[in-house]
């Protein structure tokens, strides 16, 4: 906000146009921007978005971009954790990581962040991440210490901290985020059955 202030008094505009979504959506042009600051100069900028984004959405003052990415980013790290425990609990329970991935995703359950992690966890795969599980680490304070601030609860959130923590310490911090389904099999005492990888079948 300081730097926002300090430019606009210079004479200069400043935007805060956090995004959604990951490398591999933006390369699709899938990304979804929140941006913040004069409403003139995003319009201005919306065919520049429209470069890798599917839609704009302008929320108004400097800082509201930032504070929206906070509240998705929060609902991302619990669906995340989310996924990886009702698929560990599918195969403690005797079933296919394919059945469990392809019956969530035809029912009510299903989300976008499943969707996109997923796959990784039938694979058992995690390398190419779209986000690595270090550079997550970093939202995930930056999240805490918004809600912190605020002095609004988050208990939900709060109980995936230390699963993301214990996929760091596994050695999963160049992986995928999807990787805490490998830290949960391992709580769990699920042990897969090798086979050939196979990719994650999609409607």
């Amino acid at each position: 906000l300081k730097a926002e202030r300090a430019l606009r008094k210079a004479g200069h505009v400043m935007l805060d146009c956090p995004v959604s979504g990951t490398g591999a959506q933006a390369k699709v042009k899938d990304l979804v921007v929140y941006a913040s600051g004069d409403c003139q100069a995003i319009r201005r900028l919306r065919p520049l978005f429209a470069g890798f984004a599917r839609a704009v959405h302008d929320l108004g003052a400097f800082g509201n971009g930032s504070r929206m990415k906070y509240v998705a980013n929060l609902l991302v790290a619990i669906n995340n954790v989310a996924s990886a425990e009702a698929m560990v609990l599918g195969l403690k329970a005797g079933l296919d990581a394919q059945t469990v991935f392809d019956m969530v995703r035809s029912g009510a359950a299903n989300s976008r962040v499943f969707e996109l992690r997923a796959p990784m966890m039938v694979e058992d795969r995690y390398d190419g991440a779209s986000m690595k599980m270090s550079v997550w680490q970093k939202d995930m304070a930056v999240i805490g210490g918004f809600a912190r601030r605020l002095r609004c609860p988050t208990p939900m959130f709060d109980a995936t901290v230390p699963v993301y923590a214990k996929a760091m310490r596994s050695g999963h911090s160049e992986h995928d985020t999807a990787a805490v389904c490998a830290v949960l099999e391992k709580m769990a005492g699920v042990k897969r059955q090798k086979a050939a990888p196979r990719r994650a079948r999609r409607r």
